[in-house]
């Protein structure tokens, strides 16, 4: 996904900040990711693609999983974040514009926080199904953040206020640059829709803790410059927000991540 004024990925993979998100994103879901995994049944042997992989957890844990026989393939617009020695294949590839990478031949495809921001999101899924094997399982997780709009669920102070207001303010970016903030709720759909069999979803999302005080940091200080230029927020504002987010003085959550997945059926199924 990149990023132009007022269009496109509105947090760049490019810039110090993402690093920061793709770490506390880790801590906050890698494990709910990988529960689904295992339930999926991923196991030695098996080819994986990891859409839109962003930084290295995920691809690292399914290449200890598949081990020396299976194969990871992680893509993204922008791979800076991922290492190339850590037993996965990293290619550059945008799934909304791209054809599948060798298609009809993937156990598992997973896409985390992606498609939410991808203006077509039929496409991209349909690229997703295309690589699947018959048999071979789709795992997609993206936020709703219209099913929980707020920072703080217990808006009790003046504090609380405004972490909600700059959320809003964020909201807003999102939609600006083309983001469905409803879109999780969709995926089980979704997936039926493109023809996978099978289909099932949870939610989970946390509330409180370091992690997401510092997600919320590192996303706040990431999109500063763009509040700004929108007149959406002020430097005062962002300011006493981030110090109130360092004294941890708010109970931060997220949007709920609905995890959808689902199985292309084989020939005759």
């Amino acid at each position: 996904m990149t990023s132009s004024p007022g269009r496109g990925y509105l947090l760049d993979n490019a810039r110090a900040e993402a690093g920061e998100r793709f770490a506390w994103l880790a801590e906050l879901f890698d494990g709910v990711t990988r529960g689904h995994l295992d339930r999926l049944g991923v196991e030695a042997g098996w080819r994986c693609w990891e859409v839109g992989a962003g930084g290295p957890g995920i691809p690292e844990a399914l290449a200890a999983t598949v081990g020396p026989s299976g194969h990871v393939l992680a893509t993204d617009i922008d791979t800076s974040w991922l290492s190339r020695d850590a037993g996965y294949e990293v290619r550059r590839h945008d799934v909304a514009a791209d054809p599948p990478p060798e298609p009809g031949t993937f156990d598992l495809v997973h896409a985390r926080l992606v498609l939410v921001h991808v203006p077509d999101r039929e496409r991209a899924l349909a690229t997703m199904v295309a690589a699947l094997r018959p048999g071979g399982r789709l795992l997609i997780e993206d936020a709703d953040t219209a099913l929980q709009p707020l920072a703080c669920l217990d808006d009790s102070g003046p504090a609380q206020r405004r972490a909600n207001r700059l959320r809003e303010a964020f909201r807003e970016l999102l939609t600006r640059r083309g983001a469905d903030l409803r879109y999780g709720r969709t995926l089980p759909r979704a997936l039926r829709a493109a023809g996978l069999v099978d289909v099932a979803a949870a939610g989970s999302f946390p509330v409180g803790g370091p992690a997401c005080d510092r997600l919320e940091a590192a996303t706040i200080r990431h999109v500063r410059g763009e509040l700004l230029a929108a007149g959406l927020a002020d430097d005062a504002e962002i300011d006493a927000h981030l110090a109130a987010v360092e004294a941890g003085e708010l109970d931060l959550t997220l949007a709920p991540l609905i995890s959808a997945w689902g199985r292309r059926p084989a020939a005759g199924r």
